[in-house]
């Protein structure tokens, strides 16, 4: 083969460029420096008209795929765009066109007829007519000598690709590289040869549960497809392509589609798909719809309250309707904007539309202009939290410095958490020698941060600032929710996993108290094992709002982000009836899928087999038994952990409380403030809420639920606080404390999806430790000592200070745990190298759960490993325990998530005794059934035992 001389000096400077960005990692370097060394050709053997000259372009990334487009074209001999019709394009270096070697690449390959005649001065050249049944032939070599051929068909359009694995690619040009360097069509048709090869047998598959799939990618510039045979998003022409991917999707226990049904019936399997069809209006914001080519181009100038906006939704909504109908699916469900923030933030200071809306929602409230020291509504306005003050110029003189420094020794109104504020910074008490350096990163924008409020009102108007965004947003959707479900079709808006990551601004039970939508949809996107427990956490919670407003569950699994059996069952068990795979993809049509490996494909074929035979039990079932317990991170603590000095640390220390219990096998209802107030908690004997604040009517809630009998638990600073973040009054008489004091020597990093952080300390006290039912515990980056003033001590810190109390309240009693008892259970698993099933203080565990163990409440299964959920239902009288394993482990110098650590002889206890007659496990078939216990052999990721 002989290379033109410019390809050989390109060859060399991709080899230079390649090497400077060569990986550390020994792997990576390698497959980088192989991929300088191939190159591609290509040719155009059929095509329909067949064109005396081609032009065969490429393209990579972005419309779907992630990134941005980067493009290019083949030469021709003469170094021409135009290539003669049946000849070869001359060598172009790989390396630009695959881009890199981090894992697979999916380039594009589009041929058009060249222009028929030639352009002059102010007189372009004339185009020819589009192509279809276009043939394209890829020849590979590497470093000048060919080692792969094949043919790809665009029948039904000119667009062909090609699967490059560039993770392949490490030891060179090796037969395994080779094998899986393919066109779509091959790659397509491998891995359902694949799933074929590994599942032969027809399979029982959901049919009651719907499973969504994603389809994308095609293009028919017959008819069908985007109406196109190359254009955006548009990877191939090829109906067998298609049909694969439906088969594939079938093995997958796929019966449903997101955004569109057209792609299925073009590959004539549209029958297949239509359990449910999740469409439209689509994942964007009406808002940004209602501005789209107007000037406002930044979404903080628009308003949720523009009169434009519901005419603008009504429109849209009548068309959406149209679509769902125009399918024809069992069901159909419509998607408003995907992973919902709120819609209006800074804008709701500056907007008088939005100011006066502020005022009619503090009125719904029953708020009044003097609980925010004011005399008229005029005066109030939301709470500036966005914008900072022009900088005061810092005192010059020592004269100076020692006036801001008496000012700060008088007394003044106690500011908001007067107890957690740090002591004032030496520049205030003394004169600076010299200046200090300017800040930068975190520290600058601390140091630019708007004014905290400085006395009750304002801190009242803070808070509900913080409300009215979500009010503001969810304001928008009644109306066309009640018109989708006098169609049948339930509206919802996918709320991203935010509760179990660092909080967000939108409050999922306020949204759906406004009637916002009428189905709950949520997305699992942790990427940490040691949190993937977390998407019961946020499946409880939607459970809760679903059973209060009485609508449907779904649910995004991403398999890619590890445990998709262990989600799916999570989710199914609490009453999620729909649920996608998210996404399939194709690999080659859309990121953030998980088709490209054959590992995650078999799983999540497993888990639908798994769910296929065991929906009679798992579809519209019921907890068996109502839980007992309830559960609640107030939002008022959410609002102010943002600004009380403590980094969000309550925030995060609920959602390990509610693992504790979890491990613990005590179910929970998940309620909000609002329910709370609302005083429906006869049936909970215990309630839990890890929390620094509760708005003031939850509290008085509260307060006669534990007087009437029931039992209340909160950890440290807990409760101690109100929504307008000044010293609680209803429940200080309830926890019979003193004086409320933190000590803290560490902090938290808010967790965000992707990895768990540990603790940081500096100087823990070694008096801040404690005795537990056998176990000593060590407080972790804080602790309360407890001013017990009228409580019980139950437990001493090593210094003697108290670390435990209850107290008894008319017929109840509140227990108070002097440390961030959810904190301090993550503290050891938090590590580089982590076994779940060991790191998890069972001293700590007890700790928690003491009060529910004491109250006897209801637990239905009781797994000999924490770490092995138990989840009892009930369907038309057929009752079932879902089991799920999370507990994985990580050795030291491994990489990755962890692998699973499965449980041997596993005892379950189940609630019933001599009631029981069989237990069937659907894993291990018929078990013995010995005084109301089971032994399943091995517990591997899920299972599910069927009671008779």
């Amino acid at each position: 083969m002989k290379f033109p001389l410019f390809l050989a000096v390109f060859l060399g400077a991709c080899a230079l460029t390649a090497q400077e960005q060569i990986d550390k990692a020994d792997a990576r370097g390698k497959a980088a420096a192989a991929l300088t060394k191939l190159a591609l050709r290509v040719r155009v053997t059929r095509a329909a008209p067949e064109p005396a000259v081609v032009r065969v372009g490429w393209r990579r990334g972005g419309e779907g795929l992630g990134g941005t487009v980067t493009r290019g074209g083949f030469m021709g001999a003469s170094q021409q765009l135009d290539i003669p019709f049946g000849e070869w394009s001359v060598w172009t270096p790989l390396a630009g066109i695959i881009g890199g070697t981090r894992g697979w690449e999916f380039p594009t390959v589009v041929v058009e007829a060249a222009p028929a005649t030639g352009g002059t001065k102010g007189k372009p050249a004339r185009a020819a007519g589009a192509l279809t049944n276009v043939v394209v032939e890829f020849e590979f070599a590497d470093g000048g000598k060919t080692f792969h051929r094949f043919a790809e068909a665009a029948p039904r359009g000119s667009s062909v690709g090609f699967a490059f694995p560039g993770s392949a690619l490490m030891a060179g040009v090796t037969p395994e590289f080779v094998a899986q360097l393919n066109g779509l069509s091959a790659h397509a048709r491998a891995r359902r040869e694949r799933l074929e090869k590994l599942f032969p047998e027809p399979a029982t598959m959901p049919k009651q549960f719907a499973l969504i799939g994603h389809l994308a990618g095609y293009g028919d510039a017959m008819g069908g497809g985007r109406g196109s045979g190359s254009g955006y998003g548009v990877r191939h022409c090829n109906p067998e392509i298609l049909a694969d991917e439906c088969r594939t999707l079938r093995m997958l226990g796929v019966n449903s589609l997101v955004g569109s049904i057209q792609l299925a019936d073009a590959a004539g399997f549209g029958a297949d798909f239509r359990r449910v069809y999740w469409g439209g209006p689509g994942s964007g914001s009406p808002l940004a719809a209602l501005h789209q080519g107007s000037s406002k181009t930044d979404p903080g100038d628009h308003c949720p309250f523009d009169p434009a906006l519901p005419p603008l939704m009504a429109a849209t909504t009548l068309r959406a309707i149209a679509e769902h109908q125009a399918v024809g699916a069992r069901e159909s469900w419509a998607l408003w904007v995907d992973e919902i923030g709120v819609f209006a933030k800074e804008h709701v200071v500056h907007c008088e539309r939005c100011v006066v809306k502020f005022r009619d929602y503090l009125r719904t409230q029953k708020l009044t202009p003097a609980d925010f020291g004011k005399t008229s509504w005029e005066q109030v306005k939301p709470f500036n939290m966005w914008s900072a003050p022009p900088p005061a110029a810092p005192p010059t003189t020592a004269k100076a410095v020692d006036e801001v420094a008496s000012l700060l020794e008088k007394p003044t109104t106690p500011k908001p958490n007067a107890d957690l504020a740090p002591p004032p910074p030496p520049s205030l008490t003394k004169p600076a020698a010299a200046p200090a350096p300017a800040a930068k990163g975190k520290a600058a924008r601390a140091a630019n941060a708007p004014p905290m409020p400085d006395n009750a009102a304002d801190a009242l108007r803070y808070y509900y600032t913080f409300r009215f965004m979500t009010h503001a947003t969810a304001q928008v959707f009644p109306g066309p929710a009640r018109e989708f479900q006098k169609a049948g079709i339930p509206l919802y808006a996918m709320q991203g996993p935010t509760p179990s990551w660092s909080g967000s601004s939108l409050d999922w039970h306020e949204f759906y108290d406004h009637q916002a939508n009428t189905a709950f949809v949520f997305e699992t996107s942790n990427r940490d094992a040691r949190v993937w427990q977390w998407e019961s956490y946020l499946a409880d919670i939607g459970r809760g709002i679903a059973g209060r407003h009485a609508m449907p569950m779904g649910c995004l699994v991403k398999p890619h982000r590890g445990a998709p059996a262990q989600r799916m069952l999570a989710v199914a068990a609490r009453g999620t009836r729909v649920i996608e795979w998210y996404t399939y993809g194709p690999d080659y049509a859309k990121g953030d899928s998980f088709s490209q490996s054959p590992e995650l494909l078999e799983r999540v074929a497993r888990a639908a087999r798994f769910l296929g035979r065991g929906e009679d039990w798992l579809y519209g079932a019921r907890l068996a038994s109502a839980p007992e317990v309830a559960f609640v991170s107030p939002r008022a603590s959410e609002i102010w952990g943002r600004a009380d000095g403590l980094g969000g640390a309550a925030f995060e220390n609920a959602k390990w409380v509610y693992l504790a219990l979890a491990h613990a096998h005590v179910p929970v209802d998940i309620l909000s403030e609002a329910q709370l107030a609302e005083g429906k908690l006869a049936r909970y004997k215990v309630i839990y809420v890890p929390g620094t604040h509760l708005r003031r009517d939850a509290a008085g809630a509260v307060r006669d639920w534990v007087a009437a009998g029931g039992s209340l638990w909160t950890d440290a600073f807990g409760l101690a606080r109100d929504e307008a973040n000044q010293p609680a009054t209803a429940l200080a008489e309830v926890l019979g404390l003193g004086t409320r004091k933190l000590e803290t020597w560490g902090s938290v990093d808010g967790y965000r999806a992707t990895g768990l952080t540990p603790l940081t300390e500096t100087n823990a006290p070694a008096g801040a430790r404690f005795a537990w039912e056998g176990g000593e515990i060590q407080a972790a980056i804080g602790r309360e000592s407890l001013d017990a003033k009228a409580a019980e001590v139950l437990a001493r810190f090593a210094d003697q200070k108290p670390a435990v109390t209850r107290h008894r309240f008319g017929k109840g009693d509140a227990t108070v745990v002097g440390c961030w008892s959810g904190l301090t259970y993550s503290a050891k698993v938090r590590r580089a190298e982590f076994s779940m099933r060991e790191d998890f203080p069972a001293a700590v565990r007890a700790l928690i759960a003491a009060p529910a163990v004491a109250r006897g409440v209801v637990q239905p299964a009781r797994p000999s490993e924490p770490l092995v959920e138990a989840i009892a239902l009930e369907r038309d009288g057929r009752r079932s325990v879902a089991l799920i394993n999370w507990a994985y482990g990580r050795d030291a110098g491994v990489g990755g998530k962890g692998g699973l650590q499965v449980v041997k002889n596993l005892r379950v206890e189940l609630a019933g005794g001599a009631a029981l007659k069989s237990v069937r496990s659907l894993v291990h078939g018929p078990l013995v059934l010995n005084q109301g216990a089971v032994v399943l052999p091995e517990m591997a990721e899920i299972d599910l035992l069927i009671i008779e």
